[in-house]
């Protein structure tokens, strides 16, 4: 039998996993932050998801930052960290019924919405584009090649992680521990 402290471990593990595969060179917008945010809110209780799903982004960023040269935090930062906990709490509706359909219908979700919010705060913060209704639509536009990376980073990571953790689950419990949780 776990022990309480470690009975979300798994999940943790998968999550920190996820982080370390955005910090290696990727196509633009093609990392798993979204779904490690889904499943986190899918497999740990709220709080946990959210200090190990924003930490790990932070840390992520800051690193980041170090190695590409740009600021790790900034004004735009409220939409992405807001971005991401909303799908943290979007995937604790997925705790009692994380069926295949219902996941990848919360993958696309938090991906669009992701997409829709950040890009918001581009419009709104970066000076990028006119405050105008034309900027606003030039905004989304521009930003639609991002969103075909995020849509296929997420569906293939987070099928990955989904299904990864299910069966790792299994085979735990067939050496006889539990897994607690989701």
């Amino acid at each position: 039998m776990q022990q309480k402290s470690d009975r979300n471990l798994l999940a943790i593990f998968w999550i920190l996993l996820g982080t370390t595969l955005r910090v290696l060179p990727h196509p633009m917008n093609l990392t798993p932050m979204n779904s490690i945010s889904l499943f986190g809110g899918a497999k740990l209780p709220r709080w946990k998801a959210l200090l190990v799903s924003l930490s790990a982004l932070a840390f992520s960023d800051f690193l980041l930052a170090k190695l590409l040269g740009y600021p790790a935090f900034g004004i735009w930062s409220i939409f992405t960290y807001s971005g991401f906990a909303a799908i943290v709490l979007a995937g604790s509706f997925l705790k009692k019924n994380s069926s295949v359909s219902r996941t990848a219908g919360f993958l696309v979700g938090s991906s669009l919405g992701f997409w829709l919010w950040t890009n918001f705060g581009v419009w709104l913060l970066e000076g990028m584009y006119p405050h105008t209704g034309a900027g606003f639509i030039d905004c989304y536009v521009m930003a639609l090649p991002f969103l075909r990376n995020a849509m296929i980073g997420d569906l293939v990571s987070g099928a990955i992680f989904f299904a990864s953790y299910a069966l790792a689950k299994k085979q735990v419990a067939r050496l006889g521990f539990v897994v607690q949780g989701a």
